[in-house]
């Protein structure tokens, strides 16, 4: 019986220290693999190295960035659904997938609504924290929010108004089907293209024109298949960086902190960046021959008219009401 109670007292004893004994903290630095278009080597995906670095110094090497440039995660769909299986931690995306995860995004389509960055900005400084409610109700934490460049219609053929847009052939981004029964509603031809093969599409004549930022035309040599650009504002674009906040909530809080401050600075110069680049962009694609089309007076007047046609479409199928409200207040403050 003695020896019976010794060995009951030695179990306790034991499973007291195995109790109290303090969990063993891994060291292994946190990787965040983080998927983008941007080609390597461009000053975009010099940025995204920048934050990468500053992350890994400012958190004494626990935080670690790994950057896959130039698509080869495919597309921001693509990217989405990676993330959400854990193969991809980060993104740096467009409003082209931010809308896959939160209509308030949809703020910065609304055609011809904006006249300058002045606009732009009152725009984000009433919608960063929606926008970044939404994100965080899909699973994912917003670093940072920022305009890149104005959005352009970029053609084969020359275009001066909308009704010059009816028998185009529009690029769409593949699997947007919201946009493509927005266009018919406009009547216009809404061609649905992978990102990855839009210039297949501009070589083959499966598209023929498209909204886009002028970098990406110019870096992409869209230009030389469609060398006339509209000189009119039709949206402003839109860049941020995500991370999933299932990867975000296990970094310490000290080092979320440093991190965050450190995207916000490369956000500011991201969006420095695509500012400056726009007008160069432009003035570059002239020197090789793309022409500018600059509206009259009268062109401006249909184009607003139109706008004023279209605008319960956008709202019914493609803005929420409250969202449009809200940027219109915005603007006109």
């Amino acid at each position: 019986m003695i020896n019976f109670i010794k060995t009951i007292f030695l179990l306790i004893i034991c499973s007291g220290v195995l109790i109290s004994k303090p969990a063993v903290v891994s060291n292994k630095p946190i990787v965040i693999k983080l998927a983008t278009l941007a080609p390597e080597g461009t000053e975009y995906y010099n940025l995204l190295l920048e934050m990468g670095q500053r992350w890994q110094e400012e958190t004494d090497g626990q935080v670690m960035l790994r950057i896959y440039p130039n698509g080869v995660v495919g597309r921001e769909s693509d990217t989405i659904r990676k993330m959400r299986i854990g193969q991809i931690q980060a993104s740096a995306m467009s409003s082209i997938g931010l809308a896959d995860l939160t209509d308030k995004i949809q703020a910065f389509t609304i055609p011809m609504i904006y006249k300058d960055y002045d606009d732009v900005e009152r725009v984000k400084s009433v919608m960063f924290d929606d926008i970044s409610d939404g994100l965080s109700e899909s699973g994912f934490k917003l670093l940072f929010l920022v305009d890149i460049g104005w959005v352009y219609w970029f053609s084969v053929n020359e275009i001066a108004v909308p009704e010059d847009l009816r028998n185009a052939k529009i690029y769409t981004t593949a699997g947007d089907y919201v946009t493509v029964e927005l266009f018919k509603r406009f009547g216009f031809n809404a061609i649905p293209v992978s990102e990855t093969d839009i210039l297949t599409g501009l070589q083959t004549g499966m598209i023929n024109s498209m909204q886009t930022v002028p970098i990406l035309s110019l870096s992409s040599g869209w230009f030389a298949l469609m060398p006339n650009m509209l000189d009119l504002k039709w949206a402003v674009f839109i860049g941020a960086v995500i991370v999933d906040e299932r990867v975000w909530s296990k970094i310490r809080p000290e080092h979320q902190k440093a991190m965050m401050e450190i995207a916000q600075e490369i956000g500011k110069k991201y969006q420095e960046n695509g500012r400056a680049t726009d007008a160069k962009a432009i003035e570059m694609m002239k020197e090789y021959g793309m022409k500018v089309k600059t509206p009259t007076d009268e062109e401006l007047k249909i184009w607003e008219d139109f706008k004023k046609e279209i605008m319960p479409d956008v709202i019914d199928a493609y803005v929420p009401e409250e969202v449009y409200n809200k940027v219109t207040s915005a603007i006109d403050e």
